[in-house]
């Protein structure tokens, strides 16, 4: 090589520019090509330089595989949104089981009952049923409640059997439901089965039924929701304590409470108005020539007594006057730890809730069955020392108090 062609040579190869004879072409294998870099074919004559534009390195060629490709594209998924890189790393997620995801927080339950007094100090036996029981599903713990208050002179027996009777098929209902999606279904379930057992008592010839009927308040507890279907003037209501503000003014009440449900008497104006459009009266009962007591539902031209309540199973001839047997269902989520309290109306129409909030704080939170009970007893306490305050007797008392624990 003469002195000119080495140093043409030098400067080709400072422009980043190789001339080479077609001779010299030798065919490498394709694997080798992903590490070798090419460039154009470049005529170069002799005399005279004819170079590239001013370029650092010239391109690859791209030699890569399929599978190569695919593998870098899969190496990172962007999302819509184009700051949000997920890697695609296997990541470890935690599968939690229905079990763990529905636990059971009712701690503890009670019940007691009180009979009633009439005027003569005569013992007016407790016609009150009270069904409190866990049940178990899909393997998952809830708790199933009924109270169910009959009126007229059927008795004790006939609330019973009206009130396992709806429970064991609202418990068979949740049963076939699946567990994960019961708020959708467990409504209409609740529906059908009240329909359900007002046919059956319409049917059956072992009660009567005219002037007979029963209240129905029930209640299921699952994880933290309370459903509750109510038929009738019995209520529920949860009580949790107040977040204090210390700078805030003093609170009387130390419980915040959530009723449940409504109560279906004639104090409820709508269902008073119903009642009315369908022709019935309300009014006082006469005694002695003289209204006295509370306001009852009473069906014109008939010589029939009177009730307070303006739905409830059976009383076929307040049916007439727009006594309904269609429940009411609500839906609860607790918030916290507290106390769900159910109560026949005895326990509503006379006792301070200030009382009730007294006793809950006193037994806040329960340490062991013995607390819960002692609550329970000292709120029936209360409620019958106030309602003989006038020497007139007492109404029968059924009190249904459960901690549920968060």
């Amino acid at each position: 090589m003469s002195a000119q062609h080495k140093k043409l040579f030098e400067l080709k190869q400072k422009q980043g520019v190789v001339s080479f004879n077609r001779s010299s072409h030798i065919l490498l294998p394709l694997s080798s090509l992903k590490s070798q870099q090419t460039i154009s074919d470049v005529q170069v004559q002799l005399g005279s330089l004819r170079t590239l534009p001013d370029i650092n390195s010239s391109p690859k060629i791209e030699t890569q595989s399929k599978w190569s490709k695919l593998q870098k594209i899969s190496q990172t998924f962007r999302s819509p949104n184009r700051n949000l890189v997920m890697p695609a790393k296997r990541s470890s997620i935690q599968r939690m089981s229905i079990s763990q995801q529905f636990k059971n927080v009712v701690k503890f339950t009670s019940s007691i009952q009180f009979d009633g007094l009439d005027a003569a100090k005569n013992i007016v036996k407790n016609s009150d049923a009270v069904v409190v029981k866990m049940q178990k599903t899909q393997n998952i713990d809830y708790l199933a409640v009924g109270l169910g208050n009959s009126h007229g002179n059927q008795g004790l027996n006939f609330s019973k059997i009206i009130t396992h009777c709806a429970l064991d098929q609202i418990v068979h209902a949740i049963n076939v439901i699946p567990i994960i999606g019961l708020g959708l279904q467990i409504q209409q379930s609740f529906q059908n089965i009240y329909q359900k057992v007002e046919q059956n008592l319409i049917e059956q010839t072992d009660f009567d039924v005219k002037n007979n009927g029963c209240s129905l308040l029930s209640l299921i507890v699952v994880n933290n929701t309370i459903y509750c279907a109510n038929l009738g003037d019995s209520k529920a209501a949860f009580f949790y304590r107040k977040d204090f503000d210390p700078s805030g003014p003093k609170e009387i009440r130390k419980f915040v409470q959530k009723n449940l449900n409504f109560v279906h008497d004639t104090n409820n104006s709508k269902e008073v108005q119903r009642i009315l459009n369908k022709g019935g009266k309300i009014d006082q009962a006469v005694y002695k020539g003289r209204k006295c007591g509370n306001l009852k539902v009473w069906v014109p031209k008939q010589n029939q007594p009177g009730v307070k309540l303006t739905r409830c199973f059976g009383n076929l001839i307040g049916k007439t006057v727009g006594i309904s047997a269609e429940p009411e269902f609500s839906e609860f989520k607790v918030p916290k730890s507290g106390y769900l309290l159910i109560g026949s109306t005895g326990l509503w129409e006379i006792l301070d809730v200030l009382v009730i909030d007294q006793i809950l704080d006193a037994h806040f939170p329960p340490t062991c069955q013995e607390d819960i009970d002692l609550a329970i007893k000292q709120i029936g306490d209360q409620t019958k020392k106030y309602w003989d305050q006038d020497g007139e007797g007492l109404i029968d008392i059924s009190l249904i108090l459960i901690y549920i624990q968060m």
